[in-house]
C-alpha cells in the first residue's frame, strides 16, 4: 500500500475515535443528597435483596413471589392467622383512608409530587406509611421519634408471638392512622420501629434492596455499618438506613430514621443531626399528629429547621404554629375543619387565629374526604398546605 494511502487511513480513524469519545462522555448528575456522580451510559440495575424482602412481605401478611425455602413459615398455624388477621385490618384501613389519601394528592399534591424533593418528617415514629402515600416520589425521607431504631427477627427462627406482636404494635395506625408513643414503647419493646417500617415498605409495594445502621460524624456525615453490628462508640446520634424499590420503578429511595429526643436542651449536644438534616437539598416537611411540640418553647431548634430549611409543609394543627407562617408570608391552603384540640393536650394548643381562618370565607377552604390526625372518630380534621413564597 502506498505511503500516502496508509496517512490517510491513519487520520480518518484518528477523527472517528476523537468523534465517539465525544459522544460517549458521561454525563455529570447531581443528586438530591447533595453529592456528585458520575452516570454511566447505562444505570447499574437495583439489586433487590429478596431474603430481606420475603421477610418484610410475610410480616406485612403479603403474598410472596416465591414461596421457594417458606413453605414450612407459611403454612404454619400462627402465619396463616396472621395473613388473615392482617389482612382484614388492611382492607378496613385501605377502604376509609389509604385510597382517599392517594386521590387527594394525585389533585392537591400533583405539582409538589412531580418535583425532586427530599422529605423531612419530625415526630413520625416509625410511620413510614403517611410519608410515603402523600409523597411517594422523595429520593430521601428523614423520619425520628422516641421509639428505639430496633432489629429485625431471623424468619426462618420467628418467636412464637412474633407475628402477633406486630399486630398489636399496628392497632392503633390500624384504627387512628396514627401511634400513640407510649402504647409504641411497649407493643415494640425489643423490636423497634425497624420491622414497622420493613411491613410498611412491602405494604407499598416496595422491595428492601439494602439496610444499614449509622452514626453521625461530628460534620453530620453518616458513618454505615453492618445491620447486625453495635455501635462503635464513635458517635452520639445512630441512626438506621433502609434503601428501597418500588416495583413500578427503576431507581432506588432511602429512609433515615433515628430513634432520638430532640428537645432543645439534648439537641445541644446533636447539632451533628442539624447538620445531617440541613445537607439535604429540596426539602419539604410533613407533620400530623404531632403532640403540639413545636407549640412548645423547648423544641425551638425543631421548629426553626422547619422553617428555615424546607420550601412547602403539609400538616393538621399540631405542627408549626399558624401564627408562623403567617408572619413569615407563607402561601396557605385550608382543608377540612378546625376544631378544639383533644382533650389529652393543654389549652395552650387551640389556636384562635386558626379557627378564625378556617372561618373566612375569603381562605376558600377546601373540603377533606378522610381523617388526619387526633380528630379520627369526627370529621374535624384540619389540613393545611403552606408554599414558602420565592
Amino acid at each position: 500500500m502506498k505511503l500516502k494511502n496508509i496517512l490517510g487511513i491513519i487520520l480518518l480513524s484518528a477523527l472517528v475515535n476523537a468523534c465517539n469519545t465525544s459522544t460517549q462522555k458521561s454525563n455529570t448528575v447531581v443528586d438530591t443528597t447533595g453529592q456528585t456522580t458520575q452516570e454511566e451510559n447505562t444505570t447499574p440495575k437495583v439489586v433487590v435483596d429478596e431474603v430481606a424482602t420475603a421477610r418484610a412481605r410475610i410480616m406485612a401478611g403479603v403474598a410472596l413471589k416465591n414461596n421457594a425455602g417458606y413453605d414450612s413459615i407459611l403454612n404454619a398455624p400462627a402465619t396463616q392467622e396472621h395473613y388473615r388477621q392482617f389482612n382484614q385490618s388492611w382492607a378496613k384501613l385501605e377502604e376509609s383512608r389509604l385510597s382517599k389519601i392517594r386521590k387527594w394528592r394525585e389533585s392537591e399534591l400533583k405539582t409538589l409530587n412531580s418535583e425532586k424533593h427530599n422529605l423531612f418528617y419530625p415526630f413520625s415514629g416509625p410511620d413510614f406509611l403517611n410519608a410515603y402515600e402523600f409523597f411517594p416520589n422523595c429520593d430521601n425521607y428523614i423520619l425520628f421519634g422516641l421509639e428505639p431504631n430496633g432489629r429485625l427477627v431471623d424468619i426462618q427462627n420467628m418467636p412464637p408471638d412474633y407475628l402477633a406482636g406486630i399486630r398489636k404494635a399496628l392497632n392503633e395506625i390500624f384504627e387512628r392512622n396514627y401511634f400513640i408513643t407510649s402504647f409504641m414503647s411497649n407493643d415494640l419493646w425489643g423490636k423497634g420501629v425497624l420491622p414497622v417500617i420493613n411491613i410498611f415498605m412491602a405494604r407499598t409495594g416496595n422491595q428492601i434492596v439494602d439496610m444499614k445502621r449509622f452514626y453521625l460524624t461530628k460534620e453530620g456525615k453518616p458513618e454505615f455499618f453492618a445491620l447486625e453490628d453495635e455501635n462503635t462508640g464513635k458517635g452520639k446520634v445512630e441512626g438506621i438506613m433502609i434503601e428501597f424499590l418500588n416495583e413500578n420503578k427503576d431507581k432506588s429511595q432511602k429512609v433515615y430514621y433515628f430513634g432520638t429526643d430532640v428537645e432543645d436542651s439534648k439537641m445541644k449536644d446533636k447539632m451533628e443531626l442539624a447538620a445531617f438534616i440541613k445537607s439535604f437539598p429540596d426539602k419539604i416537611a410533613f407533620l400530623k399528629s404531632a403532640s403540639y411540640i413545636l407549640q412548645n418553647t423547648t423544641f425551638q431548634t425543631m421548629l426553626k429547621l422547619v422553617l428555615d430549611e424546607t420550601s412547602a409543609v403539609l400538616q393538621d394543627d399540631t405542627g408549626v404554629p399558624y401564627r408562623e407562617f403567617v408572619k413569615n408570608g407563607w402561601d396557605i391552603q385550608y382543608y377540612g375543619k378546625y376544631a378544639r384540640p383533644v382533650a389529652d393536650f393543654g389549652g395552650y394548643t387551640y389556636q384562635s387565629d386558626m379557627q378564625r381562618a378556617f372561618q373566612d370565607s375569603a381562605n376558600q377552604v377546601k373540603p377533606l374526604d378522610f381523617t388526619f390526625g387526633y380528630h379520627w372518630k369526627t370529621d374535624n380534621s384540619s389540613v393545611l398546605l403552606c408554599t414558602k413564597k420565592k
